[in-house]
């Protein structure tokens, strides 16, 4: 499954999904379905115990989460 590493700020409530508002997260970005392409799911990449929350479309990503970057 192909994926992509970012680096972005949670906008979105405190403790939904874990994340904490104004707090910066490395993420790995995933197409969850093998079907459509609008489901994807997030993966916060830097807690070992690797917990992950989904969107149902890139839009309510990006409700959720500002200063996206690509990270390496």
């Amino acid at each position: 499954m192909k994926s992509i590493k970012v680096k972005a700020i949670f906008k979105g409530q405190d403790g939904s999904c874990g994340y904490k508002h104004g707090q910066e997260y490395a993420l790995t970005i995933w197409n969850q379905s093998k079907i459509s392409n609008e489901n994807i799911a997030i993966e916060l990449s830097d807690n070992p115990d690797k917990n992950y929350c989904e969107y149902e479309s890139i839009v309510s990503f990006l409700n959720n989460w500002d200063c996206v970057r690509h990270v390496n």
